[in-house]
């Protein structure tokens, strides 16, 4: 991947703003180190930053590659904590809060006071949207799913929300257009990568009638 010297620091938070600036022009990379979930996340992002993202924009603040990737590794890398099922997480005091506010106070303590620890102690799931978008090459999503399959990433990432809707149900999550059912239908089981893999969570356990495409 290429990447300019400096990106923008600054770029508006809306999808469609974003996208009005910017220049994203998917294209094939391949990679070779990439380390299941968040770092898939990580790719995906140094994809984007490649492809288009603002840089050099005249009276915009600039930080450097170097500065905003390592930023970047650290946010993948501990995003999903809120939704880790590990007796410290459990036991927090934040863990009343909706997963992203719980995830992101557990992550800044953990910046604060630890480096990260080469143990697996963490169950990290989420959601990936790139099959809704045409930001990246159908063929660098399908390298890192194969290097770095999904696994049971939906199941684990389903178990996680019938969780936060039992335990937590104002959370943000629970503000998904049309619930919990549509939340959970919009999950892929298969790869991403390829309108054949498109197999939604419904198809494999039957809870809710299948989503057309």
């Amino acid at each position: 991947m290429v990447f300019p010297s400096t990106l923008d620091a600054y770029v508006p938070s809306g999808g469609p703003d974003l996208l009005a600036i910017a220049n994203f022009t998917p294209t094939y990379f391949s990679s070779q180190t990439i380390f299941f979930h968040v770092v898939r996340c990580f790719y995906f992002a140094l994809a984007l930053l490649s492809t288009g993202f603002p840089s050099g924009t005249p009276g915009v603040p600039q930080i450097a590659f170097d500065e905003l990737s390592l930023r970047l590794y650290h946010t993948t890398l501990l995003h999903d904590l809120g939704w880790s099922n590990s007796t410290e997480i459990l036991n927090h005091p934040a863990h009343a809060m909706t997963f992203e506010l719980h995830g992101a106070f557990i992550a800044f303590e953990h910046l604060q006071t630890a480096l990260p620890q080469p143990r697996r102690r963490y169950n990290g799931t989420g959601l990936v949207g790139v099959d809704t978008t045409k930001l990246w090459h159908p063929q660098t999503v399908a390298e890192i799913e194969k290097a770095y399959p999904r696994g049971d990433f939906a199941e684990a990432g389903i178990a996680a929300i019938d969780r936060d809707f039992d335990e937590k149900p104002n959370c943000l999550v629970s503000h998904y257009p049309g619930g919990e059912r549509a939340l959970e239908n919009d999950f892929h089981v298969g790869p991403i990568a390829g309108p054949e893999n498109h197999q939604r969570r419904s198809n494999v356990r039957g809870r809710y009638p299948p989503v057309r495409n």
